[in-house]
């Protein structure tokens, strides 16, 4: 083929990629280069090599119509395999359900973007298991953006299958989506423009042996060296009635890539009216439409219509290899449709729409027409477009749902409509990562008249601005809505306040109103008067924060848990806030067991997103228990998850914790600079506990001025809101010390001081043992060292042994400084046993130096066996040796099975065994690498 001159380089590159995915290790090749330079060839041939080598063919072209709707790429990619082979959508490949519900799937509710993309991928593994794949995608350009978002999403985790994803593209033209698949693309085939000679060696096959070296020069220069241009050219000096001279060489030279696209709508022209009438009907279709939608556009019967296509073939606008109706290149349908007047085009698009309605065709392939069509006020244009905005939230893309509804409200809607639709965009509107000020749920708030829809609306509103942590606007829309209590029933009225006490108290310049119009529900719950657990949830949450004592968060925050529709029903609304509430309350176990149970729940339902969100919540409780290990574990898939999804920045600090406990402050600190919260972001506690954590990192460091300024900072933000720094975030302690090694003596005493009173009240066993040993370094004689003894005695007991740890290390360094040498020994050797049993290497470093100075000798760690795992390779091999496979692994943490592989690879070298039967019983020794002090 003559396309194919020069590729020879590009094509051997694509068969040895071809032949490493086969065996199983997969990528994505990118094929980038301008309009007709020869992508498409190249992608044809890489499909023919693929099936000679066996491999299973999937295709797909983006198109500009098309992009409107969600996964229309996708869905021509893999639904074909699914229904030919019969493949059913089974185990984790059932997310992807909501994907194909017009092509006989089951639309579903969805979870989000996360749960569809999780699903896709295991489509595809599931596909691969059969036979190697290679996905091709031609034209990328024109991605829809969420088949684009599936693309990057599935390139992160090809390297596991054995799957070739080529994707084609024009380089100067790709989207900010497409565009990313530049980034990950392991290699990105540029495809140049022909050489001179390949020029002349086409010119020479289409004009004949006489046409010579001067005209060959003027071709090829005039067209650039690119394929499609040179054989338009080729094709009109063919039809010159006498044979090409130099004059006419000559003439190409003047000729530019804007003359030959002219040169094809002559050459149409030349054709007649049906043939321009078939091809302009044909631009605003979908390539491979049927020829009886195309004669239906175009106005003629069906004689007529096969005629033109004919003509069309015949003269290569249309494609001649192929039976269905399609141009022969993408800049053949760009050129008729540059031409069309746009009304003429909005016309098209409207009678396209309304010919597949009366085929029964679905909201998805209706509507991108629609998005090109001019409003005209009639209402089915607006049901439709509601319909394929619900199908669009099904699937995950509320972007492109937001886009049908806009146009829905253009159309317009009836006024009585108007309203509904502005409160489903604005629904839509609050899924997305960013959204900005939520203009249609305000203009719905303005526009309803009954108090009680008012309220709902008003509901939503607050909670999308929850959503993007503008507490202080959604508090501010919830007092609002409550004005009018008087009109609303009590039901409502309780939803309102319950999201109010949620939501508003995160705002610190609201939290003192919201913790006021909380204290009557406080009461109502000491009777047993509040039964939505989701108020409850709310109660116990505000309640810890504000100080109330332990125990009665506690109460609430399980009578919250023990109602089965949380979980069921609201496991991102109420249950996340009742498992914080418990943890904060030093119910360390309870809160655990219930961000364990919600895992595993967000897992049963590939909910990405909440998965995110409570492995972060389980990393902060296992770093108050003091399992380092679990904490970074939870911690950094959080994270990542996290940044793939591009969540809030909160999501590192759990990690951050972990961090500095083991002793990399550094990697804290960059950690929290690559995190940390945009300027100007209102008072909020994360943001708040993101700068207290700073302060700890700083004070790690050395920088104790910087830390000292950021954690006093922090806490007086707090102290103004009426709330409690010490609830959410450990910093007291680190404070008080630092002030202490500052000189500053009398603020760190009146600090510690300060807390343990309120410690005291709040009666939470951890947080009282910190504050104890935190006074009682401050504090010499006999009374600091009974305060020592007391939160040794306090922390021993409740589940948080890291602080446990730090308390005995505080009382033998006491007992040292008294000259109790002996009696020190024994308080640190334990607190050293139990550091490395966390694997908190910074308060381990103490504990050390500390014996030492004690007259000890202990040995130093040698790190290796299941210590040496990182959090990944441990969290791997325990799932490995409780008898998952791989792929059970993978598909849990929302990892690629490669990932799985290589983590459990790590481990068996480290563990020094040979396979996945010994695991159980290496994880489970102790290694000895600490041994005890010799006094």
């Amino acid at each position: 083929m003559p396309e194919l001159l020069e590729r020879d380089a590009e094509l051997r590159a694509l068969a040895e990629r071809m032949e490493r995915a086969a065996v199983g290790e997969g990528g994505l090749v990118l094929i980038e280069g301008p309009a007709g330079i020869g992508k498409t060839s190249v992608l044809d041939a890489c499909a023919r090599g693929a099936e000679q080598r066996g491999m299973e063919v999937l295709y797909a072209r983006g198109d500009w119509v098309a992009a409107a709707s969600p996964f229309a790429v996708v869905r021509e990619l893999l639904w074909p395999a699914v229904r030919d082979a019969g493949v059913s959508l089974e185990g984790a490949a059932r997310l992807a359900e909501p994907v194909f519900a017009d092509e006989g799937g089951d639309a579903g509710s969805g979870e989000g973007l996360g749960s569809v993309m999780h699903g896709l991928y295991w489509l595809v593994a599931d596909l691969a298991e059969r036979s190697p794949l290679l996905l091709c995608v031609d034209d990328a350009h024109w991605l829809d953006e969420a088949s684009a978002r599936f693309l990057a999403y599935l390139a992160r985790r090809l390297g596991s299958l054995p799957v070739l994803a080529v994707a084609a593209g024009r380089s100067d033209e790709l989207d900010l989506m497409a565009g990313e698949l530049s980034v990950l693309a392991e290699k990105t085939v540029q495809l140049r423009p022909l050489s001179l000679q390949a020029a002349q060696a086409l010119t020479r096959t289409r004009l004949g042996a006489r046409a010579d070296a001067e005209l060959s020069a003027s071709c090829h220069r005039a067209s650039g060296g690119n394929p499609f241009y040179l054989q338009e050219l080729l094709e009109a000096l063919a039809n010159e009635p006498q044979r090409p001279t130099v004059a006419a060489a000559l003439h190409v030279r003047s000729v530019g890539i804007g003359t030959i696209t002219r040169a094809v709508l002559l050459r149409l022209a030349r054709l007649g009216e049906e043939c321009e009438r078939i091809a302009q009907a044909m631009s605003v279709l979908a390539p491979g439409s049927p020829l009886r939608h195309a004669a239906a556009l175009a106005g003629l019967d069906r004689d007529e219509a096969a005629l033109a296509a004919d003509r069309l073939r015949a003269a290569d606008v249309f494609a001649a290899t192929v039976p269905e109706l399609s141009f022969a290149h993408p800049v053949v349908r760009e050129a008729v449709i540059a031409e069309l007047p746009p009304s003429r085009a909005a016309a098209l698009h409207t009678a396209a729409a309304k010919l597949l309605v009366a085929e029964g065709a679905s909201a998805e392939r209706v509507a991108p027409h629609l998005m090109s069509a001019e409003p005209f006020a009639e209402a089915w244009v607006v049901e439709l477009m509601r319909t394929a905005a619900r199908r669009a939230l099904a699937q995950g893309a509320p972007d492109v749902a937001s886009s049908f509804l806009r146009r829905a409200l253009a159309e317009p809607p009836e006024p009585d409509a108007r309203l509904a639709v502005l409160v489903e965009l604005g629904d839509a509107e609050m899924r997305l990562p960013r959204a900005q000020e939520h203009a249609a749920l305000r203009e719905a708030l303005e526009l309803a008249v009954e108090p009680e829809q008012r309220a709902r609306i008003a509901l939503r509103l607050a909670l999308a601005l929850f959503g993007v942590i503008r507490n202080d606007a959604g508090r501010a829309v919830l007092e609002a809505a409550l004005e009018d209590e008087h009109a609303l029933s009590r039901e409502v009225t309780e939803e309102l306040e319950q999201a109010l006490i949620g939501g508003g108290i995160v705002d610190l310049a609201g939290a003192p109103s919201v913790l006021a119009e909380a204290q009557r529900h406080f009461e109502r719950a000491r009777r047993g008067e509040v039964a939505d657990p989701r108020m409850l949830s709310a109660l116990a949450m505000a309640g810890a924060v504000a100080g109330l004592e332990s125990g009665e968060v506690a109460t609430m925050a399980r009578a919250s848990l023990a109602d089965p529709r949380l979980l069921a029903s609201w496991l991102d609304d109420g249950y996340v806030s009742a498992t914080v509430a418990l943890s904060w309350a030093g119910q360390l176990e309870e809160a655990a067991a219930a961000q364990d149970a919600g895992i595993a729940d967000a897992q049963r339902r590939g909910w990405a997103a909440m998965y995110m969100q409570l492995a972060a919540l389980r990393a902060e409780t296992a770093l108050r228990m003091g399992e380092l290990q679990l904490a970074e574990e939870h911690g950094q898939r959080a994270y990542e998850l996290a940044a793939e999804l591009g969540a809030a920045p909160f999501a590192a600090m759990p990690l951050v914790g972990a961090l500095l406990e083991r002793g990399e402050g550094s990697t804290a600190l960059e950690l929290l600079e690559s995190a940390a919260p945009s300027a100007g972001e209102p008072a909020t506690w994360p943001v708040v506990a993101m700068l207290a954590l700073r302060g700890r990192a700083h004070i790690a460091a050395g920088d104790l001025e910087s830390g000292v300024d950021e954690l006093l900072d922090a806490d007086a933000q707090m102290v103004a809101a009426g709330l409690q720094l010490s609830v959410i975030v450990d910093w007291a302690s680190a404070a008080s010390g630092a002030l202490a090694e500052l000189g500053r003596i009398e603020q760190a005493v009146e600090l510690a001081e300060r807390e343990l009173t309120d410690a005291g009240v709040s009666a939470a066993a951890r947080r009282l043992g910190i504050a104890l040993s935190a006074r009682g370094l401050l504090e010499p004689g006999e009374q600091g060292l009974a305060r020592l003894r007391a939160a040794v005695e306090i922390l021993e007991s409740s589940h948080a042994q890291l602080e446990h740890a730090r308390a005995l290390v505080n009382l033998g360094r006491r007992l040292r400084e008294l000259g109790e040498r002996d009696e020190a020994r024994r308080p640190l050797s334990l607190a050293l046993d139990i550091t490395h049993r966390c694997g908190a290497r910074a308060l381990g470093d103490q504990a050390r130096a500390e014996l030492v100075a004690a007259g000890a000798r202990p040995r130093r760690e040698a790190l290796s066996g299941a210590d040496a795992l990182t959090p990944a390779e441990s969290r791997t091999a325990r799932m490995a040796a409780a008898g998952l496979t791989n792929r059970e692994i993978a598909q849990t943490v929302f990892l690629s099975t490669k990932t799985v592989e290589k983590h459990l690879s790590q481990a068996y070298l480290k563990l020094d065994i040979r396979g996945r039967a010994e695991l159980a019983a290496a994880l489970s020794r102790q290694n000895p690498r600490v041994a005890p002090a010799k006094e």
